[in-house]
């Protein structure tokens, strides 16, 4: 799936804003996984780190 040159600046910006290593996370690549979702950049990024570290369910929290 193509992904016009615009969003892949788009991408390289955002990434560069939320100071993420562009050699890491490629925009190309960002920018489509982000088209192929139908989600904006925060809410992609949002999705890897879930998938990466897992959700957060609060689960060390003590009940009282």
């Amino acid at each position: 799936m193509a992904v016009k040159a615009e969003k892949i600046r788009q991408a390289k910006k955002f990434l560069e804003n939320k100071q993420l290593s562009i050699s890491i996370i490629k925009p190309r690549l960002f920018a489509q996984a982000s088209q192929e979702l139908n989600k904006n950049f925060n809410q992609t990024l949002l999705e890897i780190k879930n998938k990466l570290y897992g959700k957060n369910n609060n689960s060390d929290k003590k009940e009282d």
